[in-house]
């Protein structure tokens, strides 16, 4: 069956003669939210790679870049070791192969991945273990693809998603025997019963398509039913968006596993022309600049590393030298200000006293008047003064009679009226 996808509106350069793309790549396998452990192998894988062998200039020149994805069958770890099994042979076989057709080529690695699986499942007792395998090639600007099970490959373009493989289920036998509608397949009991698999038999028949030439901004995408069977085409391609690779690939098995994440999920992405124009945030920066230095000369990473001990010890030095400088200016007394002389101030009376018609004695008349800084007011008292040795010299003032009158009749300078004891008689104070 041929799929067909919508051409550009410029005219379409012969495959031979066009100028080769480069090519943005990225792969990511998760275990989903359901099963155990992850029976599913990519090729390439950004992470950790399922094989050893890694192409080099000569062979993406001559050969074209190779993608993988198979799903494993038969539980976790038979499951596991069988697609393991698989792609590291069919990458090793493709690359080894002379011959000038890829679709040739591809086609024989996945037999000759399917001769040696077989028969290492047949060493281990592990019949029942199989996987399957959905592979495509990216060769001059061209897509060579071929399958075996339930694993795709679909081609994104202008916003159109076209499948580029079949599936090898009851399910797909039901629909191409019309049976059941395309509709109806979605929700078909045997959906997952696979009519081909790697390692079931000692052959097997490889589904081969026609291949397909490849423009800028055309996307790859090699999946696991894991994804497909959570994800409608639709959704693929709202969130494969604009997006780098590395981060469609996580936004693709985030969103398969928000739906239930039921299987293992696995996606290879190829861009054809490299990364799209301003694309890419900074988790995508983070990420290229994670791969740019994976892909730095050993030297290079010797320099690298250097030069990170150098800044950090750098900033070490410094921050010891400001705590020091810090330090040094605690254990240094602070000089002691001098205190500021204080000026007696001296305040005025604000209260003036007004002078009254009452004659003040003079200095002649009762001689000099001790300073005092409270006038004192005299107050009429009931208690007669005693006498004092101090004179009292006379004033103008006429002095107002006691309230106790004279006993005898001594006089204003008699003395006190004796008691008949001899003892003068005591006399009433009332305050002093």
């Amino acid at each position: 069956m041929v799929h067909t996808l919508p051409q550009p509106d410029l005219p379409q350069p012969a495959p031979r003669t066009a100028p080769v793309l480069p090519l943005e790549i990225w792969g990511a396998t998760d275990r989903g939210r359901q099963r155990e452990g992850n029976e599913d192998s990519i090729y390439p894988h950004s992470v950790a790679e399922s094989t050893s062998f890694r192409p080099n200039a000569e062979h993406l020149a001559q050969k074209g870049q190779l993608l993988l994805v198979a799903d494993g069958v038969g539980g976790a770890k038979a499951g596991a070791e069988a697609s393991q099994w698989a792609v590291r042979v069919a990458v090793d076989r493709y690359y080894d192969l002379p011959g000038p057709d890829p679709s040739v080529d591809l086609q024989a690695a996945i037999e000759v991945a399917n001769v040696s699986l077989y028969q290492y499942l047949q060493s281990t007792a592990t019949q029942e273990a199989g996987c399957t395998m959905a592979a495509a090639v990216i060769h001059r600007n061209m897509l060579y693809v071929a399958n075996v099970g339930d694993s795709r490959v679909y081609v994104i373009r202008n916003g159109q998603i076209v499948q580029q493989t079949r599936d090898h289920t009851l399910t797909q036998q039901k629909v191409d025997q019309q049976i059941i509608t395309v509709e109806d397949a979605k929700v078909d009991p045997d959906q997952h019963v696979l009519t081909r698999s790697l390692g079931a038999a000692e052959t097997v028949r490889v589904g081969v398509f026609p291949p397909l030439q490849l423009f800028e901004g055309d996307v790859v995408l090699i999946c696991s039913d894991g994804l497909t069977d959570m994800l409608e085409d639709a959704e693929i391609v709202r969130v494969l968006g604009s997006s780098s690779m590395r981060r469609a690939a996580q936004r693709l098995i985030e969103a398969a596993n928000k739906r239930g994440g039921v299987d293992n999920i696995s996606v290879v992405l190829a861009r054809a022309g490299g990364k799209p124009p301003g694309g890419g945030g900074p988790l995508e920066w983070g990420g290229n600049l994670v791969d740019s230095v994976r892909r730095m000369a050993l030297w290079q990473k010797l320099s690298l590393l250097a030069g990170g001990v150098f800044i950090v010890v750098a900033f070490c030095v410094m921050v010891a030298l400001g705590w020091w400088m810090y330090e040094q200016g605690r254990e240094k007394p602070m000089p002691t200000p001098t205190p500021r002389a204080t000026e007696e101030v001296t305040i005025a009376p604000t209260e003036t006293i007004a002078p009254t018609d009452t004659p003040q004695p003079t200095p002649t008349e009762r001689g000099p008047v001790p300073p005092t800084s409270t006038l004192i007011t005299p107050t009429a008292t009931n208690t007669p003064v005693p006498p004092t040795n101090t004179p009292v010299p006379p004033t103008n003032t006429p002095i107002p009679p006691t309230a106790t009158p004279d006993q005898g009749g001594g006089g204003g300078g008699g003395e006190p009226e004796e008691t008949p004891g001899g003892k003068p008689k005591p006399t009433a104070n009332t305050g002093s």
